[in-house]
């Protein structure tokens, strides 16, 4: 079987890697994607294992068309009976950059058409759509005149890990948080505080990191649960193997944040990845935070209020760097931000600087190292 796992944009080479080490494999890197071949047990491997991956789809129908009659007959000629029954529910989306067909909408309901159309031919009945809980979802990926029938064997986002039960305003994608801490090079020993929390995402990701807990064992279904090759033993045999793998690390995880609902929603979150860890959630404002170990990676995300005008955003920023760069020397700062004009103003010299997307909003993560003595007080150029 011809498997894509999806990511965000600039994940793609850490998660060919994490691909490689999860399945053996090694997958051809693509635009927000990585290709592979593989099984059943590749499919429910990745499935529960990538932290990178924000889905798993399986290539079922390749042809051409070049107008909407090869569209729909390409997409009947497949049989879909083979996939799911009469009595199952889906769903099309598809993407589109073709001359060949202007609009994503109208690709998905040719092929919805053909479906539903081969389904009353040889049974007499047809299926049902559900755009909103689908049993099963397909994807549509027409470019020019190639067009591909894919199985997304996820169902719902594998940033859906199944542990937030309470949340902040915007909370914080898990996988773009397990990339970020994959790209600070966490080493799982040095302690790492998150000091503007939120609802404990950096948290809960570094935690399941440092004990080897498969990001998604909280997840009650996936996708490939509904299919008709659907071989539960299989999983269970997995995930009962992902279980022993769990080590007993005790990492040094903190989180602070100056709000009392995101203290409980943090620790809430992190309880429900593993109860009885040893992480330190605690109340206190990060202006008025003193590090409570030495040697930290600090890793952090600021609030970002679009209300808010923007000269206060670049003050605060710039609050922040003038904090990071007299209180926390000896520190490591990763600084994730969407606010892209005030990140220019915390006046500390970055040394690293990764452009990412979460969904259609560009963010930057910037690696700034906070020296001890005399590169501390050297002048810093804004960041560009």
């Amino acid at each position: 079987m011809k498997i894509i796992v999806r990511t965000f944009a600039g994940f793609e080479e850490i998660l060919a890697k994490e691909i490689f080490q999860i399945t053996n494999l090694k997958p051809e890197i693509g635009k927000r994607a990585a290709y592979l071949d593989g099984n059943l047990e590749t499919i429910y491997s990745l499935n529960l294992w990538c932290r990178l991956a924000l889905d798993v789809l399986v290539e079922l129908h390749h042809y051409k068309a070049s107008n909407e009659d090869e569209l729909y007959n390409g997409a009947y000629e497949f049989v879909w009976n083979n996939e799911f029954s009469i009595h199952e529910t889906f769903s099309i989306t598809s993407v589109v950059n073709s001359p060949f067909f202007n609009h994503s909408k109208y690709a998905s309901l040719k092929i919805k058409d053909a479906i539903v159309d081969q389904f009353n031919k040889e049974i007499g009945k047809r299926p049902s759509v559900d755009r909103e809980n689908p049993d099963h979802k397909f994807l549509v990926r027409i470019s020019h005149d190639q067009v591909n029938l894919l199985w997304n064997t996820s169902g719902d986002s594998l940033f859906k890990r199944g542990y937030r039960t309470m949340t902040g305003v915007a909370p914080l994608n898990e996988v773009l948080a397990a990339g970020i801490l994959n790209f600070s090079g966490w080493d799982l020993k040095r302690p790492l505080i998150d000091p503007m929390c939120g609802s404990g995402t950096f948290l809960c990701e570094a935690l399941m990191l440092a004990r080897n807990i498969p990001p998604t064992i909280k997840r009650k279904s996936f996708g490939f649960m509904n299919h008709k090759d659907y071989d539960h033993g299989l999983l269970e045999k997995l995930k009962a193997k992902s279980l022993q793998e769990i080590n007993n690390n005790q990492p040094t995880i903190m989180g602070f944040d100056n709000f009392n609902e995101m203290i409980i929603a943090s620790r809430t979150n992190i309880n429900n990845v593993l109860p009885n860890n040893n992480c330190k959630i605690t109340f206190k404002d990060f202006f008025d935070l003193e590090p409570p170990i030495e040697n930290p990676m600090l890793i952090l995300n600021p609030p970002y209020n679009v209300r808010i005008a923007q000269e206060k955003n670049h003050l605060f920023y710039e609050e922040i760097g003038s904090r990071l760069k007299h209180t926390w020397s000896g520190s490591d700062a990763w600084i994730l931000s969407g606010d892209l004009e005030s990140l220019k103003h915390i006046g500390l010299r970055p040394k690293r600087r990764v452009k990412l997307y979460n969904g259609p909003i560009e963010t930057k993560l910037v690696h700034i190292p906070l020296y001890r003595g005399s590169k501390k007080t050297k002048k810093q150029p804004k960041i560009e």
